[in-house]
Order: structure tokens, then sequence, then C-alpha cells
């Protein structure tokens, strides 16, 4: 299917920027509509909260985006930003102790949000197809008479002017994130807003930019102390990002938040489970202050449950369903959700798409909402339901497999596909790892806490 028409995506987060690269395939003319103002260069930007935390590019992500973008890859190595391989280049404590040091073939790359929103967006722009409206925000949905039909939006310069404008578009993307205004459009149309599901676990975090110390020697590239609820809220991790930086994110939950200011800080990190984040950042140059945030709320708006929905219209990546992002699975999830777009645009006609992919979105989402609100629902605070009996069999089932995996690099590797969402939760449950974690696998991890990642 080629549209002679235009589409519009709102919002020029890397979710929008990859679906207007889709887009671009199939209609003559894609503008992206932004609030913000892009920086000149590879710079956080007001728009982004989230831009000056650590960022996880899950590896399933990771390979979307080569995909979507050729030549990515090697653009990011001229950039001097690292490859790393999962399990060999990092170092993950869990319930189980240090993870096993081992080549799992899994890569990723260990890089700002900034720059690779930046190389991301130089590289859509090259496409004569798409351009981007920057400083004007999207005020409404404009429809048939019907209302049966989306043909466009109403924008608002933004920065004092009242200047607005009318774009007609054969589809219209919402990706505008959290703040979506998607549900109060949909009922200036006549339709129902969706319904919500919220798991709060009260989790916030704190970080900070670093320079690498000189002569600093480990083995790993990323670390990553993970909390142990319900005993232990706190968390941490450690990104080695380009130019010889590092970004560093202390987690609590239970609204045990990490302070912002410099005592605080340091003395989050050193009640870690195990030392080495703190040992680690006592040695290094601070590159700035400390930034603090706190709206980490799983967030599904339903729109897969109307019964109703208009022709022309998407919503997609946070604006749909938004996880808790100490996970980190946004960027990922929101990739996949832009591979199902492309699926919808190239098996059917255009006229049913949106509702296509709203109602197939789960299949996207299901997966990732399911691991990240089971963790969350480990933390006794925790708001928007509790787990029924077969959640908690299997947290003990993935418990048990946590303190086996430190010595079984087949069950290490087979989380990482996982967590990584290259294979679905399920795929824990093969005989022989159930196998293994039913004859043994004690929940008591500490035995492995004496063994320092560093090395």
């Amino acid at each position: 299917m080629m549209s002679d028409g235009s589409a519009i995506v709102i919002g020029g987060s890397l979710v929008g920027l990859m679906a207007a690269r889709v887009l671009a395939d199939y209609f003559e003319q894609v503008t992206i509509i932004e609030r913000d103002r892009f920086p000149a260069g590879p710079e956080p930007r007001a728009g982004v909260p989230q831009a000056r935390h650590l960022h996880v590019l899950l590896a399933r992500g990771n390979q979307i985006m080569q995909r979507l973008f050729p030549g990515l890859d090697a653009e990011l190595d001229a950039a001097g930003v690292s490859r790393v391989e999962l399990g060999y280049d990092t170092a993950i404590y869990t319930r189980g102790g240090w993870g096993p040091r081992f080549h799992s073939g899994i890569f990723t790359r260990s890089i700002s949000r900034a720059l690779l929103e930046h190389t991301v967006r130089a590289r859509l722009l090259a496409y004569g197809r798409v351009s981007i409206l920057e400083g004007w925000q999207a005020d409404g949905l404009i429809a048939h008479p019907d209302g049966l039909r989306v043909t466009g939006v109403t924008i608002q310069a933004r920065g004092g002017s009242a200047e607005t404008r009318t774009l007609d578009a054969a589809l219209v993307v919402d990706a505008s994130g959290r703040a979506s205004r998607a549900p109060e459009w949909l009922q200036s149309l006549g339709y129902d807003a969706p319904q919500e599901t919220i798991i709060n676990a009260f989790l916030g975090y704190a970080s900070r930019w670093y320079e690498k110390p000189a002569g600093f020697a480990t083995f790993w590239k990323d670390l990553l102390i993970a909390s142990l609820p319900p005993y232990n809220a706190r968390g941490g991790g450690l990104w080695e990002v380009e130019d010889g930086r590092w970004v560093v994110t202390l987690a609590g939950a239970n609204r045990d938040y990490p302070p912002t200011d410099e005592a605080g800080f340091m003395d989050f990190a050193r009640s870690l489970p195990v030392p080495d984040l703190y040992d680690a950042i006592r040695q290094a140059r601070p590159l700035g202050e400390i930034y603090g945030y706190r709206r980490t709320e799983n967030r599904w708006r339903h729109y897969e449950r109307l019964s109703r929905w208009p022709e022309g219209f998407a919503v997609l990546g946070d604006a749909a369903c938004g996880f808790n992002p100490i996970y980190g699975q946004g960027m990922t999830v929101g990739a996949l959700q832009v591979e199902m777009l492309e699926s919808c645009l190239r098996t059917g006609d255009l006229p049913g798409v949106g509702w296509r992919f709203q109602k197939g979105m789960r299949a996207a989402v299901q997966a990732a909402w399911l691991m990240a609100t089971g963790e969350d629902f480990r933390y006794p605070a925790t708001e928007g339901g509790r787990p029924d009996l077969a959640s908690r069999l299997v947290q003990r089932y993935v418990d048990r497999f946590q303190v086996l995996l430190a010595d079984d690099t087949k069950m290490a590797r087979a989380f990482l596909e996982v967590t990584n969402l290259m294979q679905p939760p399920e795929s824990l449950f093969r005989p022989a790892f159930a196998w293994r974690v039913l004859r043994g696998g004690s929940l008591d991890g500490r035995r492995a806490a004496a063994h320092r990642a560093a090395g």
C-alpha cells in the first residue's frame, strides 16, 4: 500500500522518529509536530524530562533500530559509542548474586539518549519525505463531519505566539508520550475515553554524570545492581557512554527516593547491596548537578478495549502504554509497536489501519508489561492491585531461576533474551530449566554477595 496523501506524527521522541521512518515508506509526505525546538547538537532537551538519566536500549530495540536506519551502526561506531556484549561487558547483580561472565552473543549500545536521538533524527531527515515542525503543539484532531474519520490536526505555536494552523492528513499518529491528550480528543469527537490500568511502586531515581577516572580498569563497561524486594528497595546502575563519560542512576521504591544533594546521593550509593558502584563513583569527577525523577508509574490506556475507533488515527509509545522507566523497556517496546504499525500498513489498505494497530498493540506490550508490573508488585507500598496466586508462583520461580543462573550460562543467556524482549517470558519454563528450578535453587542469594564484580 502506498498513499499519495500525507501522515502526521505528534511528538519527535525516538518512538515518533521511528514511526515517521516507517510512514515514509507509505506516504508521500510525513510531518512530525514537535513542541520543543531541537538543540543543534546532541544535548538534552526540555521536552524529555528523563534526558539526563540513564537510558537503556535493549538488544531487541537495537536490532529494530538498525533495520529501520541502515548505516546507523557504522555511524555510532564512528562517534565512539561502545558496543556492549551483555554478560561479557556487563556486571549484573541480582537476587542470585553476580551473574556469570560469558559470551552471550547479545549486543546493544551504551549511548546517551541525546546522542541517539540526534543521530536518528539526522538520518531520518535525509529521507526527502519527512519534515519536522519545531515549536508547535498539537491542539486537537480534525474529523469528517460524521466523526468517523480523522482528517488532520490543529496546531498552535509555542513561545508566546497565538498563531494556529490546520494540517490535513490521511493518518495521524500520536507519539506524544505520557502527556498525550488523545483521551480528551477522542471524547470531543464522541468516542469513549479508554480505561486505564495504573500500577505505581512509588519509585524515584536520581542521576549524575561523571568523567571516567583515568586508569580505571575493570572488565565491565556497564554495571547494574538490582534492588532485592521486598527486603531492599534500592538499586543503581552505571553506564559508560560516549566521550569517556559515565551516567549513574540510583533508584529507590516505596517512596525511598535517592537524594539529590551530594552527601545524600553518595550515602545512598554506599547503601546498595554491594559496594562496586559506590567505589567507582567516589573516584570519579562529577560533570554536573544531580537530577531527580519520580513519575514512574506503569500506565496502560486500554484503547484496544474500545468498541468504536475513528479511521485515520493511531496512538503508540508511552501515549498508549508507559512503563516504570527503571526497567529500560520504553524505547524497545516503542520500537516493537512501530514494527506492528509497519505490519498493519504492509498487509492492509489504509482504511482500518489505526484500528487494526490498536487492537493488535497488546501483543507488542504484554510481555514487557507483565515483567515491569510483576517486579513492581514485589514492593509492599505498590498501588494498583496485588498479584494473584499464579503471579506469586511465577515470582518464586523467577527468584529461583536468578539464583541458579549465577552458575549456569545457558540459563543466564535465556534470562538475558527474555529481559531484552528477544524471547517471550514462557521460554524460561522450558523443561530443562523447569527441572533445575524445581529440583533446587535456594532463595538465599547472599552466598554470592562476596563475589566482587571488579577484577
